[in-house]
C-alpha cells in the first residue's frame, strides 16, 4: 500500500511538473531570451482580450473543480454514509482477513478488513474496508467474526456499502486545512496575474498574453490531465459505475474463452486484449459477448486459459467483467 501511494505521489508530481513549471520555463526562456520582449511577438488587442477571458474562465473552472473535489465532495460523502446507515439493505458478513493498515501500535488502530457476504442478488463476494478500530480490545474485526453491512439498494451513493454501526464524523481540522490550502492556491493564481501584468505589459496592456502564456497553458494542461485521468482513459478500463453494478447486483459464471486477440492499443507498454467469451446464465441461457482489458505482460497466460470466472448483469447479459477485477482481497 505504501508503495502504491508513493507511486501515485510520484506520477502526480511528474504531471504537475509538465503542467506548471515546464511551460513557464519554456515561455520565459524563449520570449525573454534577450531580457526584453520583441514587439512583433505581442498579440493583437482583440486577441489579447480573448486570451484574457479564456485564461480567467479556465482558472475559474479549475479552481471550482478543485473546491468541489477537496471540500464539497467529502461533505456530501459523509451525509450519504450516515443516510446509508439508516436506509441501506442489511447483509451479514464474515471477516476473512484483517491486517494493520497504519503504523503498528498506533491508537486508534487502522485496519484493512476483508469481508465475505452476499450481494443484492445473493451471490457471495468479498470486499476490503478501511476501518478505524476505536476499541481493539473487543476483537470485533478478528478473522471469523461476523458483522452486518448496509448496502445502497439503488447503488447511487458513494460509497455504496458501509459497516453497520459505524460512526462517521467530519474531520474539522482537515476541512479547515483543505479550505486554507484552496484559498492559498487562489491567492497564488491572483498574484501571478498581478505580477505578470506588472512586469510584462511594458505599456501595451494585456497584449503580452498569447496562447502559449502560462496563464493560458497551465490551467488548460491541468484540466486536460484531470480529464485524461478521470475519463479520457476510461474507455480502456472498467467503468467504476458499471463495476459497482456488476459486483453488487451481478451474478457469477464461468465463461469459455473462445478467442483472445490484441487490439493494437498499449497503455504503459501493456497491451489491450479483446476477449470473446461464451457463458451460461443462471436461467440456462447461453450468451456470447466480448470485453476489452489491459493485460500486464506477466499476466498474458490468461489469454490461453480455457475458462475465465466472470460477473454479468442479468438484465444486460452483454455487460461482463472478470471476477478477478472485481474481487478485492487486500
Amino acid at each position: 500500500m505504501a508503495f502504491k501511494n508513493g507511486m501515485s505521489l510520484f506520477w502526480a508530481l511528474y504531471a504537475f511538473f509538465f503542467a506548471v513549471p515546464f511551460p513557464m520555463f519554456l515561455y520565459y526562456s524563449i520570449c525573454y531570451s534577450g531580457g526584453q520582449r520583441f514587439v512583433s511577438s505581442l498579440s493583437a488587442p482583440y486577441w489579447a482580450l480573448v486570451y484574457l477571458v479564456v485564461s480567467v474562465v479556465l482558472w475559474s473552472w479549475l479552481l471550482a473543480r478543485y473546491f468541489g473535489q477537496w471540500f464539497i465532495a467529502p461533505a456530501k460523502e459523509l451525509r450519504q454514509m450516515n443516510q446509508l446507515l439508516r436506509t441501506g439493505v442489511i447483509r451479514d458478513a464474515e471477516v476473512v482477513a484483517s491486517r494493520t493498515a497504519g503504523k503498528a501500535g498506533k491508537n486508534p488502530q487502522q485496519l484493512a478488513v476483508t469481508l465475505r457476504f452476499n450481494n443484492l442478488s445473493g451471490v457471495p463476494i468479498q470486499e476490503t474496508f478501511p476501518v478505524v478500530d476505536m476499541r481493539p480490545q473487543l476483537g470485533r474485526f478478528d478473522v471469523g467474526q461476523r458483522l452486518r453491512l448496509r448496502i445502497d439498494e439503488t447503488l447511487t451513493k458513494n460509497p455504496a456499502i458501509v459497516i453497520d454501526g459505524s460512526a462517521f464524523q467530519p474531520d474539522t481540522i482537515r476541512r479547515l486545512l483543505v479550505f486554507l490550502g484552496w484559498m492559498g492556491l487562489l491567492g497564488l493564481v491572483v498574484a501571478y496575474y498581478l505580477l505578470s501584468y506588472r512586469y510584462e505589459h511594458q505599456g501595451t496592456g494585456w497584449r503580452f498574453l498569447t496562447f502559449f502564456h502560462p496563464l493560458v497553458v497551465c490551467p488548460l494542461t491541468l484540466l486536460g490531465l484531470r480529464w485524461l485521468m478521470n475519463g479520457g482513459l476510461g474507455r480502456f478500463f472498467l467503468n467504476d459505475k458499471i463495476a459497482v453494478q456488476l459486483k453488487y447486483t451481478g451474478h457469477r459464471a464461468t465463461a469459455r474463452l473462445l478467442e483472445a486477440k490484441q487490439t493494437g492499443t498499449y497503455i504503459n507498454e501493456q497491451p489491450q486484449v479483446r476477449f470473446e467469451l461464451e457463458y451460461e446464465d443462471y436461467r440456462g441461457t447461453t450468451h456470447r459477448t466480448s470485453c476489452k482489458k489491459i493485460v500486464s505482460l506477466l499476466g498474458m497466460d490468461i489469454t490461453r486459459a480455457e475458462t475465465i470466472p466472470i460477473f454479468y448483469l442479468a438484465d444486460q447479459p452483454q455487460t461482463v467483467a472478470f471476477a478477478t477485477d472485481l474481487d478485492q482481497t487486500e
